[in-house]
């Protein structure tokens, strides 16, 4: 699964970095160490201000995972193709695709898609594979401004 992690489109990248991931077992609680691992690499590269849109997308991807009750276990990871964006990747053994729904105002689920598309600006997607998928949703570095 990994290698075709790494295929971006666009101009070339200039700060292409590796994929951080970890793979973490189908049970509720790998949604909060999909957060911590989220948090971690991002106060390594030093991208406080995307933490809290990358924590939503992180728990609703890894939510979206846990469901799909695989055995196996499900790939998360970041990757930084370029300067001024961060790919969150989540993988998991299922070849259901997700599909963002309108949720009723009654409805308990069913937003987790529409949050991921508002935040990402429509920039996410789903690479399918032979045993699975890859769902990937890139944020915006935010630029330096001058005062």
């Amino acid at each position: 699964m990994p290698n075709a992690l790494l295929e971006t489109h666009g101009p070339p990248c200039v700060h292409s970095t590796p994929v951080v991931s970890v793979l973490l077992p189908y049970r509720p609680e790998s949604v909060a160490a999909a957060r911590r691992f989220a948090g971690s690499q991002l106060r390594e590269w030093e991208l406080d201000d995307l933490m809290d849109d990358a924590m939503v997308i992180v728990s609703e991807l890894v939510t979206n995972s846990v469901e799909t009750c695989c055995r196996t276990r499900m790939f998360v990871g970041l990757h930084r193709p370029a300067d001024h964006i961060i790919r969150v990747l989540v993988g998991d053994g299922s070849r259901s695709m997700p599909v963002m729904v309108q949720a009723g105002p009654d409805a308990t689920s069913g937003r987790g898609l529409a949050m991921v598309d508002r935040l990402t600006h429509g920039c996410w997607g789903v690479t399918p594979h032979p045993f699975g998928k890859i769902v990937h949703a890139d944020l915006t570095v935010p630029t330096a401004t001058s005062q």
